[in-house]
């Protein structure tokens, strides 16, 4: 929720949500990818000021007292704009300096620059330092996984499914399968874990056969009883498994290389060789040019921990907007009927679920509140109150 403006309703379901008996904040935050400070920020205002508590405020500072003087930020343009070609950063500190002038930083001149338009974005060449790299300290601390598609010789799509190594690189095991299942996954973590040892966790993004976006599943559960967390990537992020994902470039630029094998066994072969090449003999510049298996040698491997993880149900906050029907009940899917009463019909309210809490909304106020049960039907009643009135 960081950097972009939330809308009114999600600030109002996350609080609500957190006020729930039931509700762990701590399990809460984590889902929506809040910290707890901001939840309880956010909380104290609501309890002071209500919903209006919760609009988003600026976060510009009263007075920026480093701010580049608006004289200096003029002449900065000028000396970029007036020049045959256009300077950059640099050059424009160099002439301040010859001018006599107390010259900001670079970088400082630059952002001047890029705030007046006069810098082209070229994404592309940032630097490296930019990037924050992060490297698992143990060998079979962290395990990445991931599943890519390759053609046989009859042009049929198989899969591959890659596990490797986030400390050392090492590919612990690469197979072909007819698809990205969940048993191949399961195949090519065990078919690892008898050779190399199991990790301490697994990271994957969301595909189905990993868990999905509700992380949950054979996969999941499996490696729990094992000992082994599996850690979901954000969605639509595959930097996150970049590890995986820039060792399949690789494997596939050294596949192309080949002959198009003609079925599963024979493309296994191909992959076999080549991760015998990959772990033992290719040098890895990300390693400092040691191969994966001496970087993988060089420490004492991790491991599960002495308990399995104790298996628990995933934390979810839906949000979705139902129209009142003309005889006052709006439907949640198939099997749940709630009514309202029909002087709401034709009204939108927004419907806020946490596992069996049902907390419905009208523009941030709230209307109704109940706790699902199986194959109950919720219809309005004239003696349950309601917690706010139909607009006129």
């Amino acid at each position: 929720m960081v950097g972009k403006v939330v809308p009114m309703e999600t600030r109002l379901a996350m609080v609500i949500a957190g006020e729930c008996e039931a509700v762990s904040v701590t399990a809460l935050c984590a889902e929506l990818g809040i910290s707890r400070q901001t939840y309880y920020r956010l909380r104290g205002r609501y309890r002071a000021e209500g919903p209006q508590g919760l609009a988003p405020r600026s976060r510009r500072p009263l007075r920026s007292p480093c701010a580049v003087d608006p004289a200096l930020e003029l002449e900065i343009i000028r000396l970029r704009t007036d020049w045959p070609e256009p300077r950059g950063a640099a050059s424009i500190a160099d002439e301040l300096r010859r001018a006599g002038v107390a010259c900001p930083a670079v970088s400082t001149i630059h952002r001047v620059l890029v705030r007046n338009g006069l810098v082209a974005p070229q994404p592309q060449k940032r630097p490296r330092a930019s990037f924050i790299r992060f490297v698992d300290p143990d060998p079979n601390g962290c395990w990445q996984i991931d599943a890519t598609r390759w053609a046989l010789a009859d042009d049929t799509e198989v899969w591959i499914m890659d596990v490797l190594d986030d400390h050392s690189r090492l590919a612990v095991a690469v197979m072909a399968c007819p698809g990205p299942t969940t048993a191949a996954a399961q195949a090519a973590v065990h078919a690892a874990g008898r050779f190399w040892g199991l990790p301490t966790r697994i990271l994957s993004d969301n595909g189905s056969c990993f868990g999905g976006p509700s992380r949950t599943g054979d996969f999941v559960t499996g490696l729990a009883l094992l000992g082994v967390s599996v850690v979901h990537a954000r969605p639509y992020h595959p930097q996150t498994c970049g590890k995986v994902e820039r060792f399949q470039q690789t494997l596939k630029r050294w596949l192309r290389g080949q002959p198009r094998a003609a079925d599963l066994a024979a493309l296994q072969a191909q992959l076999d060789r080549f991760v015998e090449f990959y772990n033992y003999s290719r040098p890895h510049r990300a390693l400092g040019g040691a191969t994966p298996a001496e970087a993988w040698a060089a420490r004492t491997p991790a491991g599960p921990p002495a308990a399995p993880i104790p298996l628990t149900g995933p934390v979810t906050v839906t949000l979705t907007r139902h129209t009142v029907t003309p005889r006052g009940v709006i439907y949640l899917g198939r099997d749940i009927t709630i009514g309202v009463g029909a002087r709401w019909a034709g009204c939108e309210l927004a419907a806020i679920r946490y596992g069996r809490q049902v907390l419905l909304l009208e523009d941030g106020h709230p209307v109704r509140a109940l706790t699902l049960i199986d194959g109950q039907r919720y219809y309005r009643q004239a003696s349950q109150p309601m917690l706010a009135t139909p607009p006129p």
